[in-house]
């Protein structure tokens, strides 16, 4: 009572009760944690309090700044962000600097506010996640894949391939074609340039794009099939008519082929698409045509094939996920040749319906013109006008048969010709990997054999050279089967979307101009009722 009189008389207030209370029944640790937790530090009186009469249990200011900033230098790693403490709050000094800092956000709704000196370290936490975060999926805005697509975004290309011209005469003529491009990319020379270029330009593309991208488990989309006996047929015939339905069809599929070239994110910035694309003079020629198109270039991927297979004998990289595509692609292979061909039957009949068609609109027009009673001579001329504008929609569908719906199968056929060329040379990756493995496993025993038999200095020393090469032959081995793996699989999934896709366009389309030119038949003969209606006995 007398010490408690003297801080009185001397102005200063008495201890709080409570506070007396904690500070003797509370350790110094949980002291010191509630000191750092507690919003409701008696900080506004302990500023009201004189310079020379602080309470017992009051720490001077000069300590209670020690222990603040004990707390501030605390590493980061002892704060645990994914378990927040919901009694924890943050105190006056933290919330001012969270005002002018940023801070870290977590999920937690109510997160706890790190002390002041660690935001520095709280942002270089999140940017090494997103450096993770980059080297699988990268962020928008980050990553060369990223920037790549922007690229890609960035300008349009549309490609056609027009007027088909006959130079030259008898078995040594060719065709050229007018390709004609429109694009927005401004490595072109202009908007829109035009080249000819001639069929073996085209294979010579396909070739050249090969043999830089097929090692790496990127489809390149194969070139038209070469056909000797349409060409051959064209080359000895006179006249323009013969022949066209034969140029119609190339004409289209290599403006497909460019197409497909154009859309693919790498080959569309290949310097040899893009010279072909633009540059007027001769192209180098392809050194063997007939090798890399059409049924050529299957036998070749079946000779590979085969070839390997005796060379990698009964090992199996075991990825589980190729061996069931292989397998699938088979089956959709074999599935899709059988309706190429039953398409082929259906437009040989069709042609067949529309010749016969033809020949009726004849004996229709000639019976017409001799039947003496009016009436029945104007409803036989009135049919043969129908049954002529009939033949013209046969022919449309004759057309539709063959371009919206055989061609694109024959197309997915190429493709999947292609990819099973891609599975051939996956396979030739991993045998090159195996053998350097093999290699490498037999030149450490040699290693053995000589150290533990006492062999000389130099065959020691040539070894270990040679172990050298051959460890990094086997690096670079695994990491072109590891990269040509995973941009084949990335490739073939692309190519899985797009063909639905375009199965489905092209499917639509089909089934709209079908359902038009029924329509149309409709409203010829409903037209031509009211003639057949009008005929009378004379």
């Amino acid at each position: 009572a007398a010490h408690v009189k003297e801080k009185m008389a001397e102005g200063s207030p008495p201890p709080l009760p409570d506070e007396e209370e904690v500070a003797a029944s509370d350790s110094p640790m949980e002291q010191e944690q509630e000191d750092f937790l507690e919003p409701n530090a008696p900080e506004a009186e302990e500023e009201q309090l004189p310079e020379g009469g602080a309470p017992a249990s009051v720490p001077p200011p000069e300590e209670e700044k020690s222990k603040e900033d004990e707390v501030k230098e605390k590493p980061l790693e002892n704060v645990e962000l994914s378990e927040p403490d919901d009694s924890a709050a943050p105190t006056l000094e933290t919330r001012e600097a969270d005002e002018t800092e940023p801070t870290a956000t977590v999920s937690d709704p109510t997160p706890p506010t790190l002390p002041a000196a660690a935001p520095a370290k709280v942002l270089d936490l999140f940017e090494e996640e997103e450096e993770e975060h980059d080297d699988h999926t990268p962020l928008p805005g980050k990553g060369k894949d990223s920037d790549d697509e922007k690229e890609d975004e960035g300008f349009e290309m549309e490609i056609s391939v027009s007027e088909p011209e006959k130079v030259g005469d008898g078995l040594s003529s060719y065709l050229t074609y007018l390709v004609r491009t429109k694009t927005t990319n401004p490595s072109f020379q202009s908007p829109e340039v035009f080249v000819r270029r001639r069929f073996s330009d085209f294979l010579g593309l396909y070739q050249r794009l090969l043999e830089k991208y097929g090692h790496k488990g990127i489809i390149v989309p194969p070139a038209p099939e070469k056909t000797v006996l349409g060409m051959t047929k064209m080359k000895l015939s006179k006249s323009e008519e013969s022949g066209a339905g034969f140029i119609e069809r190339r004409r289209a599929s290599l403006e497909r082929y460019l197409m497909r070239i154009a859309k693919h994110p790498v080959l569309r910035k290949d310097a040899d698409f893009k010279d072909f694309l633009e540059n007027a003079s001769e192209l180098p020629k392809a050194k063997d045509t007939s090798a890399i198109s059409g049924a050529g270039f299957l036998r070749l991927v079946k000779n590979v094939g085969e070839s390997i297979a005796k060379i990698a004998g009964k090992k199996t990289e075991g990825d589980d996920w190729f061996e069931e595509k292989q397998l699938q692609y088979e089956a959709l292979d074999a599935h899709l040749k059988k309706l190429s061909q039953s398409i082929e039957v259906m437009v040989l009949c069709r042609k067949e319906l529309c010749l016969n068609t033809s020949s009726f609109v004849k004996s229709v027009a000639v019976l017409g013109n001799v039947e003496e009673n009016n009436s029945v001579s104007r409803a036989l001329s009135r049919l043969s006008e129908v049954q002529e504008k009939v033949e013209s929609l046969h022919q449309g569908q004759l057309q539709c048969d063959v371009f919206l719906f055989g061609e694109t199968v024959k197309d997915h056929i190429a493709l999947l010709t292609a990819i099973k060329g891609c599975f051939v040379l996956r396979t030739k990756t991993y045998s090159t990997w195996q053998n350097a493995q093999v290699t490498l496993a037999k030149k450490k025993d040699t290693e053995q054999k000589l150290r533990s038999g006492g062999g000389k200095a130099e065959k020691l020393a040539q070894i270990e050279q040679e172990i050298r090469e051959w460890e990094e032959k086997q690096k670079d081995g695994q990491k072109a089967f590891e990269d040509n793996s995973k941009t084949l699989k990335s490739e073939i999934e692309k190519y899985e979307q797009e063909r639905a896709q375009e199965f489905k366009m092209k499917f639509i389309k089909y089934l709209e101009t079908m359902m038009e030119m029924q329509q149309e038949l409709i409203r010829l003969w409903e037209d031509y009722q009211p003639d057949t209606q009008a005929i009378t006995a004379e």
